[in-house]
Order: C-alpha cells, then structure tokens, then sequence
C-alpha cells in the first residue's frame, strides 16, 4: 500500500522514472496532542513552508530524465494505510526552462500525477502563488483519489498532494494542507 501511495505521488515527466520508497509508521495523536498549536512545517532548503497533519519524513531521490538526473526532495506523512500527505520538490536544469510555457509543464506534470493511477481530473484552476505559475487539481480514480498543488518557481518543481483510497479527501484536509502551502525566502 505504501509503494502505491508514494508511486502515486512521484512525477512522471520524463521517459523513465524510479520508485520512491519509504517506510515509516503513521503518527496517531492523543486528544491532548491536538490541542496543542500546531505550527507550519518549515523547510529552509526547499523554501516552503505548509501544515502537515504530523511530522512528515524526508527522503531524496536520483530520478533519471531525458535531461540527466534530477534530484526529487519528498517529504511524506502517512495519516493511515489510505491516506498520505505528500510534498516534493525538483529543480530542473535552467536552460530547459527557457522558452517553456510554465501552465504547459505545470499541465503535462498535473497529467503524469493523474495517468499514474488512472484518475480522470476533476476542479482544474490556475493561478498564481507570489507571482509564480500554480494549479490546483483533483484527481478520481477507480482506487486512489487526489487533491494536489503544481507550483513552478523559476526552474523548480513543488508538489502537494494528498491521496487517498477510495474517495476524494476532506475539502477540511485540502484546505488546512494543500491551502496552507506558501513559498518563503
């Protein structure tokens, strides 16, 4: 179930593309736990910050592509074994970037995440996010099913999404997840 969620995730813009895997245990919260105030999770290399359910776990990656190998940045939450909160990050060589239609790669990126688990793509907006090319999707499949984040920031890649079997997560998750996601500094 774990390789399913996290192959789900991973970004299948090039020709070939490894498996990311992780294993950690879900975090379970005591009521007192949750009364605690929750601050955004802070990544200072990946220039991000976003309100995980729990602690997520880090992991880095070589992922092969027609232009060489690109390092993806994940960090994951598993909130149950049909439920995972997942964001990445990939910067992309420059050059590659110049020319490109950033709605155009933030598409063919949104259509790789959807085609890896035979989702059809449901509540597609584009918008901007600091003045940076972003959109939000859905994504419902006979399976899984996801609410997700493209953001492109210059040449880097951000994805955040939660998939979740079944059915489509909590516009509750999507909003205190997926809405809290902000560049930083």
């Amino acid at each position: 179930m774990k390789r399913v969620l996290l192959i789900a995730f991973v970004f299948f813009w090039a020709v070939s593309v490894m498996a990311v895997t992780t294993s950690h245990k879900a975090m379970k919260f005591s009521a007192s736990a949750a009364m605690i105030k929750k601050e955004k999770y802070f990544s200072a290399d990946g220039k991000f910050k976003i309100m995980f359910p729990g602690n997520p776990v880090r992991t880095e990656e070589k992922v092969p592509t027609d232009v060489g190998d690109i390092t993806m940045v994940m960090f994951m939450f598993e909130k149950s074994q049909t439920e995972a909160f997942m964001v990445a990050y990939s910067d992309y060589p420059v050059e590659m970037m110049q020319g490109l239609d950033p709605y155009q790669l933030l598409d063919g990126s949104k259509n790789g995440v959807l085609s890896n688990f035979g989702a059809t793509e449901l509540n597609l907006k584009k918008f901007r996010i600091k003045s940076f090319p972003a959109i939000t999707f859905e994504g419902k499949g006979t399976s899984y099913c996801t609410s997700y984040l493209l953001v492109l920031r210059n040449n880097r890649l951000y994805q955040a999404g939660i998939l979740k079997a079944g059915s489509l997560p909590s516009k509750k998750d999507v909003k205190s997840f997926i809405g809290s996601f902000e560049l930083t500094d």
